[in-house]
């Protein structure tokens, strides 16, 4: 499922690198989904099943938002594409989770 996150990323305008090469927007909001996945101890499934409670969690209320806020808010800017990505898949009636093409 990251890799699909990844090409929305990138249809969206976001840079998988910068103009010296080093790893950019994509990259990092991968890790840092990826990341929040093992800190929660959750699939990307489940991540995706829960994201709005995890985003209020990371948000600016939320019991987690010293987490959100580092990196210039990274970790929550990622959640909130994440959020955005599994919101189009879902209102498109494809399961992001299997085979990435199969009808729910």
């Amino acid at each position: 499922m990251l890799q699909k996150f990844k090409q929305y990323l990138i249809t969206r305008g976001f840079k998988e690198y910068s103009e010296n090469a080093r790893p950019s927007t994509v990259i990092d909001y991968v890790w840092r989904v990826n990341k929040i996945c093992l800190r929660e101890g959750m699939t990307e499934q489940q991540l995706a099943d829960n994201i709005n409670t995890i985003l209020e969690q990371y948000g600016r209320l939320g019991e987690k938002w010293t987490i959100g806020k580092k990196s210039h808010e990274s970790y929550f800017n990622a959640l909130l594409q994440f959020k955005k990505f599994v919101l189009e898949q879902r209102s498109e009636g494809f399961s992001i989770f299997k085979f990435g093409s199969s009808k729910y």
